[in-house]
């Protein structure tokens, strides 16, 4: 292998490693965004019926009082027909007792409705808290784990750039630049090696030829003509004895 190649693929190794660490610690804090996010709508969830706990709350007291103001006009009406005379005025009245009894029996239905869905909602509650409670802790301990990723995360970077700027410095600058070109255009990795049938291994097309019995020489520092990858063959991957003949 091309030497200045092999130096560019411990680069590149270095590169990737760093590169699978980075991304590591964004898996961690998209995964807090998410727990973030989860526990932003149970709370929101679990204010919602709060809510509407403390709505029906007022229901209920507004009904007790309806019901009480409804036994203080039944016991006037019922003294009151004490005191009339005459069959159309007992008549009368007695229908406003009925009235005010069907008003009260009303409320007083409403009332049990309304302590049932009060049941129903202090379950739910429940439910939002303890789910608030477990994302809650989930958040902190993901918290640390990122904050302890980061640390570790900025330590390898230090070693990862003492230990690329060694190597950096045996490479020619000209090919050290077109790696960092077919970094930054098609990602890593930006070396590829040349399958045993002519192929590269970054894009799948054949070489020419000609062109990768140029690369077997391992003196030459080689792209591929499609990829724009650089080039190399393994040792022993048999290329020098089963690659393509030349046209």
């Amino acid at each position: 292998m091309n030497q200045q190649v092999s130096f560019i693929i411990e680069i590149q190794n270095i590169d990737m490693d760093l590169l699978k660490f980075e991304e590591a610690v964004k898996e961690i804090l998209k995964d807090i965004k998410e727990t973030e996010d989860a526990l932003k709508l149970e709370e929101e969830r679990r204010g919602k019926l709060r809510n509407e706990l403390l709505e029906l709350n007022k229901k209920v007291d507004m009904e007790e009082l309806n019901i009480k103001s409804y036994d203080e006009r039944i016991a006037k009406m019922k003294d009151a027909q004490k005191l009339i005379q005459t069959n159309k005025e007992y008549n009368a009245m007695q229908k406003s007792v009925k009235d005010n009894e069907s008003l009260k029996k009303k409320s007083e239905d409403d009332i049990l409705s309304y302590l049932t869905n009060k049941d129903e909602l202090n379950n739910e509650i429940l439910h939002a808290q303890k789910a608030v409670n477990e994302l809650t802790g989930s958040l902190a301990e993901k918290s640390e784990i990122y904050k302890k990723s980061k640390q570790e995360l900025d330590k390898v970077k230090k070693d990862s750039n003492d230990k690329k700027a060694l190597l950096v410095g045996k490479v020619k600058k000209e090919y050290y630049a077109v790696y960092e070109a077919v970094k930054r255009n098609k990602k890593l990795p930006a070396v590829a090696s040349v399958a045993q049938s002519g192929a590269c291994t970054g894009c799948y097309r054949m070489l020419p030829p000609q062109q990768f019995n140029e690369l077997l020489s391992e003196t030459l520092f080689m792209q591929c003509p499609v990829c724009s990858r650089i080039l190399y063959v393994e040792q022993n991957n048999g290329a020098g004895s089963a690659g393509p003949a030349e046209s």
